[in-house]
């Protein structure tokens, strides 16, 4: 049986091999919204005008969407690392 990943056959004129790569999903690319870099550079100035590092409060933002999707999940993160012990 062939694997899914990659295919190979072989061409019976030239007797070579032929190997066809799966069909990938298309990634959806990360593009910016309008305007994005316009807010950014505006936050970046007010954060600095009130003495306060942009990318110290950006991590703060990450830090607050990873807490509050751990919170939301928690049961099930609990039910999983149950599985895995």
């Amino acid at each position: 049986m062939m694997n899914n990943e990659e295919r190979s056959i072989q061409n019976e004129s030239t007797g070579k091999k032929i190997t066809a790569k799966p069909i990938s999903k298309k990634k959806r690319s990360n593009v910016k919204p309008e305007g994005f870099q316009e807010f950014e550079a505006l936050a970046k100035g007010i954060l600095e005008g009130q003495d306060l590092s942009y990318f110290e409060w950006l991590h703060k933002k990450h830090q607050e969407v990873v807490l509050h999707f751990n919170l939301s999940n928690k049961d099930f993160i609990a039910e999983m690392v149950k599985k895995v012990e």
